[in-house]
């Protein structure tokens, strides 16, 4: 009984999983270039469903040499669980020039899937190339022409006609000028291609994606590999005798990249996201009232440089007092190859005043596919706010009392007391405290109106520029945080942000144009001491490289630490020294 129990159990939870994963229906071909006499794989493959009634395509231009085979696979991978049924053909072309192998079909559920059409050239055999190699290693970009920001998906890509058993990457580059992460899911299926009238098996050794942080060509350095190369000769000292393995070291050539600035003008609101991305928007609350606090969540998912991205425009209204977002970042593996992300901004906001409010926040990111900047909009929130209790008259009344002369007159100390009976209270000290208390609180309130409403009358830029110490020590803090809990990569985004953005609070620069050479132009031009500015910006690299390179010693972060503490006091010095 229990026994069948849990039977059924595990059957509900599969069932739930395939439920919840997205069934996909694809074709792949194991060359895109063959030879007339050769051949071709090409398997339809099946994920996450249950098909039937699977129709091949015609092959018209092909003959089927053998196949149908049919394969099922499970897999369960970190409690994920993924089912494949793939159908396999070998196919040999009837005629030269570029062949089509029409789509396939197959039923699932009501639903008929359908696959792509793969095309094939197929090409005359000529004489084989005389010297061509047997084996190279090439380094592929995706693009070598990209914009600041834009992902690049980087491959090693090895070339053989020979039995490769193995390989190693002994020496990499740093990637100086990007920003690197490693694709895990790399695609290593077996491929044929023809180079040079020659046939190469070929195979993705390793996949990286790259995002430039500057503009300009950047050349990647040559990689050292070493290749595990069987041989014809027996090994005497194995067992079963089989063949040795040689390694043999190759090193491939280096490769330049063409980085592109980002097009002028830049449009309003542009956060610095350069791809492909969506936008979701939600709230914790719809009604509240001006005692309440609001959080406005907006997700961003794209293939972008998530780090590059500054907080978006929650499009709040003037009459809400908004604070620094927090910041959340996500990976969410791999599309088509290239990597996925998620960064997701949390506003906190309270509203000053009763009345009802349409909010529509926005993202703007540049589209390097298009190369056009673009903007989402999400869906409109409606919200309706109250007058709350605690600050239901205060304006009002502060706002009477600065109006009204004998409102004010009221609050002063009566003289006449002092020729009163209790002559002795009024010499003792407390008493004169608990009588000025009302006319202190009532100046205090006075000064902070009045202040409230000259930073009110502020111009935003004005208000940044004021606030920039403020806000840099707020990130110091964080960053001191983050050292202690030993987050190294967080550590050293946030000191590297805390000092750009400083400097683009205090002169006044557009987020989308913080870096590191825009910074050194503009205290360049300030009349900053150049040799203070090299400093400043020789501590951005700093950051930069130890955020790249993951450098988690806590050593080093609390050397970094007390460097920007020291670097940020030099710099309002020397900032404000020229402004006066």
């Amino acid at each position: 009984m229990w026994a069948k129990n849990i039977t059924s159990l595990v059957l509900l939870v599969l069932t739930s999983s395939f439920v919840c994963a997205q069934a996909t229906f694809t074709a792949f071909t194991d060359a895109q270039q063959i030879f007339q006499d050769g051949y071709v794989e090409v398997t339809f493959t099946l994920k996450n469903a249950d098909g039937s009634a699977f129709s091949p395509p015609a092959f018209n231009d092909f003959s089927v040499v053998a196949g149908p085979s049919r394969s099922i696979q499970t897999t369960v991978i970190n409690g994920q669980l993924s089912k494949e049924m793939s159908y396999t053909y070998s196919v040999q072309p009837r005629r030269t020039g570029t062949l089509i192998i029409g789509p396939a079909n197959i039923k699932v559920g009501g639903v008929v899937m359908q696959t792509k059409p793969i095309e094939v050239d197929v090409l005359q055999r000529d004489a084989i190339q005389q010297g061509a190699r047997d084996y190279y290693v090439e380094v592929v970009p995706s693009s070598i022409n990209a914009y600041v920001g834009q992902q690049i998906r980087l491959d090693y890509r090895l070339y053989t006609t020979i039995e490769i058993q193995n390989y190693n990457i002994v020496e990499e580059p740093d990637y100086a000028g990007f920003y690197a992460e490693d694709i895990r899911r790399t695609d290593t299926r077996l491929r044929r291609e023809i180079i040079n009238g020659n046939q190469y098996f070929t195979r993705n050794l390793k996949s990286i994606a790259l995002y430039p942080q500057q503009a300009g060509k950047i050349t990647i350095p040559s990689a050292l590999l070493q290749l595990g190369i069987v041989s014809g000769d027996r090994d005497n000292y194995s067992i079963f005798f089989g063949n040795s393995v040689k390694r043999v070291p190759f090193r491939t050539d280096s490769v330049v990249v063409n980085v592109m600035p980002l097009p002028r003008p830049v449009p309003e609101g542009f956060a610095g996201a350069v791809g492909d991305f969506r936008l979701r928007t939600s709230t914790n609350r719809t009604t509240l009232t001006t005692d309440d606090a609001i959080s406005i969540t907006m997700e961003i998912s794209g293939n972008g440089d998530l780090k590059r991205i500054q907080a978006p425009d929650p499009d709040l209204p003037e009459s809400f007092d908004i604070y620094d977002p927090e910041t959340e970042e996500y990976n969410l593996g791999e599309v088509n190859g290239f990597k996925q992300g998620q960064k997701v901004f949390t506003f906190l906001a309270q509203p000053k005043e009763p009345g009802l409010f349409t909010v529509s926040p926005r993202f703007v990111y540049f589209n390097p596919d298009s190369m056009v900047y673009r903007t989402l909009e999400s869906d409109t929130l409606s919200l309706t706010i109250r007058q709350g209790v605690i600050t239901a008259n205060a304006p009002e009344v502060i706002d009477e009392l600065l109006n009204d002369p004998q409102d004010v007159g009221a609050l002063r100390l009566d003289t006449r007391l002092q020729y009163g009976t209790s002559l002795f209270l009024i010499s003792e000290g407390w008493f004169w405290s608990i009588t000025g208390l009302p006319l202190v609180l009532f100046l205090g309130l006075l000064v902070y109106r009045r202040k409230q409403k000259a930073e009110e009358r502020l111009d935003p830029k004005e208000r940044r520029q004021r606030e920039a110490q403020k806000m840099a020590q707020g990130r110091l803090q964080q960053a001191r945080q983050y050292q202690q809990a030993a987050n190294s990569s967080a550590f050293y985004d946030e000191i590297s942000k805390a000092m750009l953005n400083y400097v683009g609070d205090k002169l006044q620069m557009e987020r989308s144009t913080l870096s590191k050479d825009n910074v050194q132009i503009q205290l360049s031009s300030l009349g900053v001491d150049p040799q203070k500015t090299t400093q400043f910006v020789q501590m951005l690299k700093t950051c930069e490289t130890a955020l790249y390179a993951g450098m988690d010693k806590s050593a080093a972060m609390e050397g970094v630490y007390h460097q920007a503490i020291e670097m940020l006091a030099i710099m309002e010095q020397q900032i404000q020294a020229q402004e006066n």
